[in-house]
């Protein structure tokens, strides 16, 4: 019988642009961090699972920014946006979420992979006052191929 529906892989965590996984790395305050590119290649979906943890350090003043960037030529992609002091180059993909001081904040999202190309890259920026604990992963989906 042919397969029907979607193929759900199994949760991984997500590569830092460095090397490494992305498990528990601190992202101090107006700092940023980034993974190495993600393959989108036969994939018909990808979610994300953000944690976010603050251990009782201090009061949260602002918001951490998840952006996507997009591949744009098959070497660059899209700039990462900016910290508040700095200056934003283009327009990527993202959202903002407040953490909550001693506490965890998780942020699943999900992306269509067709309207995000061959791959691409996720970039958090913490600018809520505090060093945050950051852990990405992903899964993503095929849809089997009738027969």
């Amino acid at each position: 019988m042919a397969g029907s529906g979607a193929d759900w892989g199994a949760w991984a965590a997500v590569a830092k642009s460095g090397g490494g996984d992305w498990t528990a790395l601190d992202i101090a305050d107006d700092a940023n961090a980034g993974s190495a590119a993600i393959s989108l290649d036969g994939v018909a979906s990808i979610q994300f699972g953000v944690a976010l943890v603050e251990d009782n350090t201090g009061a949260i003043n602002g918001d951490v920014t998840i952006a996507i960037l997009r591949d744009a030529d098959g070497t660059n992609y899209e700039d990462i946006p900016a910290l508040a002091a700095g200056t934003q180059v283009g327009s990527p993909f993202r959202f903002a979420i407040r953490p909550i001081q001693a506490d965890t904040v998780y942020k699943p999202f999900a992306l269509d992979a067709f309207m995000f190309g061959g791959s691409i890259k996720i970039w958090i920026v913490n600018e809520c006052g505090q060093t945050l604990a950051t852990t990405v992963k992903y899964q993503t989906t095929t849809i089997p191929a009738a027969s």
